[in-house]
C-alpha cells in the first residue's frame, strides 16, 4: 500500500493525472454466476472425492474389526498378529496419502476453474478502468474481508460499472 502511494504522490508530482477507482471484487465474484457454478461443481468434485476416502476408511474399519475379533478369540498367531498390524497401519498411511491427496486435488480444481472466472472479471475492470479514464482500480477488501479502503468517494467506487459490464443485476440496498 506504501508503495502504491509513493507512486502517486511521484505521478502527481511529475504533472501526471492520476485518478483512482476502488471495488469489491470478492462481491462482484459471489454475485458472478460462473462463481456460483464454480461452487457447485467444485462441491461435487469434494463431495466424490470424500467417498473414495469414506471407501478406504470403511475397509479399514472392517479388517481392524476382524484382527481384533481373531485376537480376542486367540485365533492369531504371533506372526499372523505382527502381517495383521503391518497391513493395518501400510492401510492407515494410505488413507492419510489419500486425505492428503484428496486435498491437493481439490485445491487444483479450484484454482482451474477459478481461472477463467478471475479472468473474465480482470477484463471487466480493466475496461471500466478505461472507459472512466483510471490509472487504478484497488480492491475495496481483502480476502478475508477487511477493508483496505478506509475512505473514498463514492463515485470512485467502480463496483457497479463493472458489475454492469459483467451482466450482473445489480442487488438492491448495495
Amino acid at each position: 500500500m506504501a508503495c502504491l502511494v509513493c507512486v502517486l504522490i511521484m505521478s502527481s508530482s511529475y504533472g501526471q493525472d492520476v485518478k483512482v477507482g476502488y471495488t469489491n471484487a470478492e462481491l462482484i465474484l459471489a454475485y458472478m454466476p460462473e462463481a456460483r457454478s464454480m461452487e457447485q461443481s467444485l462441491a461435487t468434485f469434494q463431495k466424490k472425492l470424500g467417498e473414495a476416502l469414506q471407501t478406504k476408511e470403511q475397509y479399514i474399519q472392517q479388517k481392524y474389526q476382524e484382527y481384533i475379533e481373531l485376537k480376542e478369540r486367540g485365533s492369531l498367531s504371533e506372526e499372523n498378529s505382527k502381517r495383521r498390524e503391518t497391513e493395518l497401519m501400510q492401510l492407515d498411511n494410505e488413507v492419510k496419502k489419500l486425505a492428503q491427496e484428496s486435498e491437493q486435488k481439490l485445491v487444483m480444481r479450484q484454482q482451474e476453474l477459478m481461472k477463467p472466472i478471475l479472468e473474465k472479471l480482470q477484463n471487466a475492470i480493466d475496461k471500466v478502468a478505461v472507459a472512466n479514464g483510471l490509472t487504478y482500480i484497488m480492491n475495496q477488501t481483502t480476502s478475508a474481508g477487511v477493508s483496505t479502503i478506509l475512505y473514498g468517494p463514492k463515485e470512485n467506487d467502480m463496483t457497479e460499472a463493472i458489475m454492469k459490464e459483467l451482466g450482473i443485476q445489480i442487488p438492491s440496498g448495495n
